[in-house]
C-alpha cells in the first residue's frame, strides 16, 4: 500500500511540473477532455488553428533567413565579374590570330591598289609626255612659220635696198590693219606689197632711183597714166599727186608711186605714207 500511494504522489507530482522544453509564448498547454462550448472554452478546432496560425510568423523568419543580404549579393556580383574578366583573356587571345590575318590581308590588298595606282599614273605621265611633246612641236612649227612670214619681207628688203642702193625703203607710217607680205627688187627698182587681213584692201608702193623732179614727173608719168583726173598736194616740201587712191612724188631722187589693187587710201593716209619716206 505504501509503494501505491508513493506511485500515485509521484504522477501527481509530475502532472503539476511545467515543460522545459516547450515554449509556452507559441504553443498553449493542451487541453484535456471534451471541447468545452461555453464562452472563454476552447476547442479541439481552435487548439489546431492556434497551432497553425502560432507557427506562421516562424515560417516566415525561417524565409527570411534563406533569403541573401545585400554584402552576399555584393560579393557574388564581384564573384561574376572576376570570372568574365579572367574569361576574356582567353576570347583576346582566340580572335588574336584572326585579328593578324585580317591586318595582313588589308596591307596586302593596301599594298596591290598602291602599286596598280603607280601604273596607271606611268601611264598617263608617259601619254602626258606624249601630248606636251606633240602640242610644243606644232607651236614650234607655227613660231618658225610666223618669224618666216615676218622676218621674210624684211630680208628680202634689207638685200634689195643693197641692191637698188635706196638708203630707206620702208616707211614708217603704214596705214591701221596694213602689213607688208612681200617685197622684191629689180634693177634700181623696190616694190614692197601691204595687205590688210580685216579689209582684205592691198596696195603697192614701187621706190625707183632717177633723176627726176616734180615737173618731169607731172609730164612723163602723171599726165600719161592719171590725164586730168588727178589733184595736186604739198606737205612739208613735197609736191604730191593724187589720183582717187593711187599717187605719185619725187624725194631725194627716188620716184614713189602707190598703187591701189583693192580698197581705197584716203589722201590724208597717202599724205602720211609720203612724209614718212
Amino acid at each position: 500500500m505504501q509503494r501505491s500511494d508513493s506511485n500515485q504522489s509521484l504522477s501527481a507530482h509530475r502532472q503539476v511540473r511545467s515543460s522545459t522544453t516547450l515554449n509556452r509564448r507559441y504553443v498553449r498547454r493542451p487541453v484535456s477532455g471534451a471541447a468545452l462550448t461555453s464562452a472563454g472554452s476552447v476547442t479541439s478546432r481552435d487548439i489546431n488553428n492556434v497551432v497553425r496560425v502560432k507557427m506562421q510568423p516562424k515560417t516566415k523568419m525561417e524565409l527570411k533567413a534563406v533569403r541573401p543580404t545585400a554584402v552576399e549579393l555584393k560579393d557574388q556580383a564581384i564573384r561574376k565579374a572576376l570570372a568574365e574578366a579572367n574569361r576574356l583573356p582567353s576570347v583576346q587571345e582566340e580572335s588574336q590570330p584572326k585579328m593578324a590575318e585580317a591586318i595582313k590581308k588589308a596591307n596586302h590588298q593596301k599594298k596591290a591598289k598602291k602599286s596598280s595606282g603607280l601604273k596607271a599614273g606611268k601611264i598617263r605621265f608617259g601619254i602626258g609626255r606624249v601630248l606636251l611633246a606633240l602640242g610644243c612641236a606644232v607651236v614650234a612649227v607655227f613660231a618658225i612659220v610666223y618669224l618666216v612670214n615676218t622676218t621674210m619681207p624684211d630680208v628680202s628688203l634689207k638685200v634689195a635696198a643693197m641692191q637698188t642702193g635706196i638708203d630707206s625703203p620702208y616707211p614708217s607710217y603704214v596705214p591701221r590693219g596694213y602689213s607688208i607680205t612681200d617685197a622684191t627688187s629689180e634693177s634700181n627698182k623696190i616694190t614692197l606689197t601691204f595687205k590688210n587681213s580685216e579689209t582684205n584692201g592691198a596696195f603697192t608702193l614701187a621706190e625707183e632711183r632717177s633723176s627726176w623732179d616734180s615737173a618731169a614727173l607731172l609730164s612723163n608719168f602723171v599726165k600719161d597714166d592719171y590725164g586730168e583726173n588727178y589733184t595736186v598736194v604739198r606737205e612739208q616740201g613735197l609736191t604730191i599727186y593724187i589720183s582717187n587712191s593711187d599717187a605719185a612724188w619725187v624725194n631725194g631722187g627716188v620716184v614713189y608711186k602707190i598703187k591701189t589693187t583693192s580698197g581705197t587710201l584716203t589722201k590724208k593716209q597717202i599724205q602720211a605714207i609720203a612724209v614718212s619716206l
